[in-house]
């Protein structure tokens, strides 16, 4: 877990690919094509539930690592996909 909180790239594409699956649903109708409607229903719960513990996660990586922009970058991500998904 320790490993885990600590890769950063790893929070950025974890963050990048909620934002982006957020955005695909809100701006195109993903159900037209029938097999992205099936993989965006597949990855719904998971999505879900990165939506609320990615913050925490990326929160807790700004407390432990001092002074890192990167993960600055990444809390940002994952406030804006929250207002997108919450206001939009």
């Amino acid at each position: 877990m320790e490993k885990l909180i600590t890769n950063e790239k790893l929070l950025l594409a974890l963050s990048s690919s909620m934002l982006l699956y957020w955005l695909l649903g809100k701006i195109t109708d993903i159900y037209q094509i029938t097999v992205l409607g099936v993989i965006y229903e597949i990855l719904w719960l998971p999505m879900l539930a990165l939506l609320f513990l990615l913050p925490i996660i990326n929160t807790y990586a700004i407390f432990k690592n001092k002074n890192s922009l990167f993960l600055y970058f990444n809390l940002a991500l994952n406030i804006i996909t929250i207002l997108i998904v919450f206001l939009v």
